[in-house]
């Protein structure tokens, strides 16, 4: 029986450089709460986002290093966010 194969994979590199670039943006994003500080709470804010996106980084980097092979991407087309 022939391994039926759906979506793609990306290489190694790809899903370093998407953790780099969540890490950059997280950091943006970070800078910003801390600065409108709107509800007196910014830098809280900052760090749980800044905490999760760590989270999101390291993920990405198992990814990257044990299972990039095995991570597939199959695209919708016409779908709405959320799966709704």
């Amino acid at each position: 029986m022939e391994k039926i194969e759906i979506g793609y994979t990306v290489e190694k590199e790809r899903w370093l450089e998407a953790a780099n670039n969540l890490h950059e943006f997280g950091q943006i994003i970070a800078k910003n709460l801390r600065k409108v500080n709107k509800d007196g709470r910014g830098q809280e804010d900052a760090d749980d986002l800044t905490a999760d996106i760590m989270l999101a980084c390291t993920a990405i980097g198992y990814v990257a290093e044990f299972a990039v092979d095995k991570c597939r991407f199959v695209p919708v087309k016409g779908g709405k966010a959320g799966g709704t």
